[in-house]
């Protein structure tokens, strides 16, 4: 949806400085972040928390966004998780959450899904 969706360069990759830090940030803390990319508002992220066993995803989700609002603070700007947080006819920003049990993964999985 328009001019922003998955771009490259500083004219319109807002936010990339910061979510790279928040990146390298979740490594350094052993938080298993899997990527980021751009999305369809201006400077609207993602990133991918992951893979996970068991409960330890939500360990993993609440920490970095707790280091996201850490990082959010030296760059001086604020982040929302609003999934609509700006007017008009943007997408909307949601919680995208796979998952795969062994069963699926093997020979015929998808009767297990």
């Amino acid at each position: 949806q328009g001019p922003i969706y998955c771009v490259i360069g500083a004219s319109t990759a807002y936010g990339r400085d910061i979510v790279e830090s928040q990146y390298w940030a979740c490594l350094y803390a052993v938080i298993n972040v899997g990527g980021t990319n751009a999305e369809v508002m201006p400077a609207q992220r993602e990133f991918q928390v992951g893979p996970c066993e068991g409960s330890s995803i939500g360990d993993e989700v609440w920490m970095s966004r707790f280091i996201l609002h850490l990082i959010d603070e030296e760059f001086g700007v604020v982040v929302s998780f609003d999934p609509k947080p700006m007017p008009g006819n943007w997408n909307g920003a949601g919680a995208h959450t796979n998952l795969s049990t062994k069963a699926m993964r093997e020979t015929n999985g998808l009767k297990f899904i």
